[in-house]
């Protein structure tokens, strides 16, 4: 049953579905590694030599495009607007030109103004095949985006291959009763590939009033099937709902609260593990042009029944609640920095051994750079993350050992190269540790894993 235990809890922050923010460390913020600095370089390079070059010759349609093409490419699409509405007005004949401009607005959010492009584009005459097609699919997107019910979600399908697939520890050397006892080597940690599959789908619907009040429903879905360590295979599904309304409306730019109600179900190679319901609400602000914060409170109940596969789970049974910050910095238009911090308190009914505190804290960033090989006009990104969690349990657990806390630390590491393929196709990536000290060896162990695979955004 401690298998279980393990391989649940942990498994939120493992699987990136979960309320710990994982973040980089102090090192990883300070320096990037050689290849990312040298593309940044290049492309800052490129940003500041058509940006000089326009101002040069403010008429020369080329230094224009030019500029606005890498003005894109590094997130500057308020700066390759006013290049585009620049070429505009040399020649207003220009329907690739309206295009582009309807889709850098529709990307700002600005669905009425990029409406009003496409529809130039649209009308002109003999508008090449290509440009009709994309600016047809961009005002299918504004129409969605501007009705009242918005629908949209991103699945995901990969391969992992795991140096401890079950969370086992290293050997075999643990405790019973307090005495020095073997595990069954079945339980200790072992390699194995897998598949993961992961979905999260969004419905927001917009009530149209003053406060931009919308009911905002979320789902998300992770599976993971391994080839050989069947007891390892995890299902969850979570869903949470409930009104999205704006504050402090005249004071500050955006502050947003979120009130929902939450439910939740993991199963364990196909066995029910627990149910579980509650509540939240959640705080999202704009606390400057380039910061923002989201602060999440969340408490849910954990219904956990005996069953044959798992006989004694009703002692997981208990209550959870979870604090969650993240704040994340527009270092520069191709750099992003972001940290975070968790607060988790779980309390069961029956088995003070089970219950604990955790605290968290992280940081990390995403780089942006030029696709190098494809040639899509779409950025790669680089993401660098890291944390540590630090448990702290209540009491000693008899059956492990009488005189010992359980206490254990977790680091937790991935960098992550995505690929687009187009605007809603993208390859990753990832290769992650996650490496576990714990007072008492039965808990302690090291995974190492690579993961890649397609996401498809809709």
């Amino acid at each position: 049953m401690h298998q279980f235990g393990r391989l649940l809890r942990t498994l939120a922050a493992y699987a990136g579905v979960g309320v710990a923010c994982i973040a980089a460390t102090s090192a990883g913020w300070a320096q990037a590694p050689a290849s990312t600095a040298s593309a940044k370089s290049d492309l800052d390079r490129q940003y500041d030599e058509s940006f000089q070059e326009m101002l040069r010759q403010p008429a020369n349609l080329d230094a224009l495009f030019r500029f606005a093409s890498v003005a894109s490419q590094t997130g500057d699409l308020e700066g390759a607007i006013s290049a585009l509405e620049r070429m505009l007005l040399i020649d207003p004949n220009l329907p690739r030109v309206r295009l582009e401009l309807g889709v850098l607005y529709y990307r700002l959010g600005s669905y009425e103004v990029a409406r009003t492009y496409l529809e130039g584009a649209l009308q002109s005459p003999g508008l090449p095949d290509d440009v009709r097609s994309r600016a047809e699919q961009f005002m299918a997107q504004v129409q969605k985006q501007q009705s009242p019910s918005h629908f949209s979600g991103e699945v995901f399908f990969g391969w992992r291959y795991q140096s401890n697939a079950n969370l086992g520890p290293a050997t075999s050397n643990v405790r019973l009763f307090g005495q020095a006892a073997n595990l069954n080597q079945q339980a200790v940690g072992a390699a194995d590939w897998g598949v993961v599959s992961t979905a999260q789908l969004r419905h927001v619907y917009d009530l149209g009033t003053q406060d931009k009040t919308t009911i905002e429903t979320i789902f998300t879905g992770y599976v993971n099937r391994q080839f050989q360590l069947s007891a390892a295979n995890v299902s969850l599904i979570d869903l949470t709902t409930g009104p999205r309304f704006q504050v402090f409306n005249g004071i500050f730019e955006d502050v947003s609260l979120r009130t929902f109600g939450a439910f939740g179900a993991i199963w364990v190679n196909d066995t029910p593990y627990y149910t579980s319901f509650g509540g939240g609400v959640e705080a999202n602000a704009l606390l400057s042009d380039r910061m923002r914060s989201i602060s999440t409170f969340v408490w849910r109940k954990h219904n956990n029944n005996d069953t044959s596969y798992l006989p004694t789970n009703s002692l997981f049974r208990g209550t959870e609640y979870t604090g969650t910050t993240i704040l994340q910095y527009q270092l520069t238009p191709i750099v992003t920095l972001f940290g975070s911090g968790t607060a988790q308190r779980f309390q069961t009914e029956q088995a003070p051994w089970q219950s604990y505190m955790l605290w968290g804290i992280g940081g990390g960033m995403s780089f942006r750079f030029p696709d190098p090989v494809l040639k899509t006009g779409l950025p790669w990104i680089i993401s660098l993350t890291a944390g540590e969690q630090w448990w702290h349990y209540d009491a000693p657990d008899a059956v492990v050992d009488p005189n010992v806390y359980r206490n254990q630390v977790d680091f937790i590491g991935t960098v992550t190269l995505a690929i687009p393929f187009d605007d809603r196709t993208t390859f990753s990536l990832t290769g992650g540790r996650f490496a576990r000290s714990a007072s008492i060896p039965n808990y302690a162990f090291t995974n190492n894993s690579v993961m890649f695979g397609v996401s498809w955004r809709f």
